[in-house]
């Protein structure tokens, strides 16, 4: 999974790069997935932090996130809205990103079937946490703090059911296929690393 030939610079330099990326694709119009749900929007900001693990390794995927998030809070934060939201998107990128580098430690274009299972259980695990942190999390603070209570306004069985599970499971195969498209791509560039 790692790039030995690297040096130290380079890896500083590549994680700062799809850092960068990350949190310029969180700022990008976002795609909302569920009717009368438009506050649950599909962003790709997991495609760098992918990339940063199959590229470098796992711990380069974690500073990628630490980095894009810190940008987030500093460049772009909403108020109410970020703190209260990013915290269940950081928890749904690290379970699927690890997940995927667990399943899959190493990106083979030609492991169709691996890939296929990698995504199918990152899908899973992001969906269950998602679930967990909307729970646990999301649902009161935002009744507390920003004075929206989902159970009132839409019912929490139907918060759940309806729209938190359909688009965490869109949302995982959505960036499964995108993200391993992407590094598909990019291998050659990845093997130049490589070399």
């Amino acid at each position: 999974m790692s790039i030995s030939s690297t040096t130290r610079t380079q890896r500083l330099t590549l994680i700062a790069i799809l850092s960068a990326i990350s949190f310029g694709l969180m700022l990008f119009p976002q795609i909302p997935l569920i009717p009368g749900a438009d506050f649950l929007k599909l962003d790709f900001s997991i495609v760098p932090i992918l990339i940063a693990g199959y590229w470098l390794n796992t711990s380069a995927a974690m500073w990628t996130i630490v980095l894009r998030t810190i940008l987030k809070l500093i460049l772009a934060n909403e108020g109410v809205n970020t703190y209260l939201g990013l915290p269940v998107n950081i928890v749904a990128v690290v379970v699927f990103a690890v997940i995927m580098f667990w399943i899959m430690p190493q990106f083979k274009t030609k492991n169709i079937i691996k890939s296929v299972l990698a995504v199918m259980l990152a899908t899973l695990g992001l969906t269950a946490a998602a679930v967990i942190m909307n729970w646990f999390v999301a649902v009161p603070l935002y009744a507390n703090f920003a004075h929206f209570d989902i159970g009132k306004v839409i019912g929490l069985k139907q918060y759940f059911i309806a729209m938190v599970l359909p688009f965490n499971l869109i949302q995982g195969v959505t960036w499964g296929v995108v993200s391993l498209s992407i590094l598909s791509i990019l291998k050659p560039l990845q093997n130049n690393l490589n070399s």
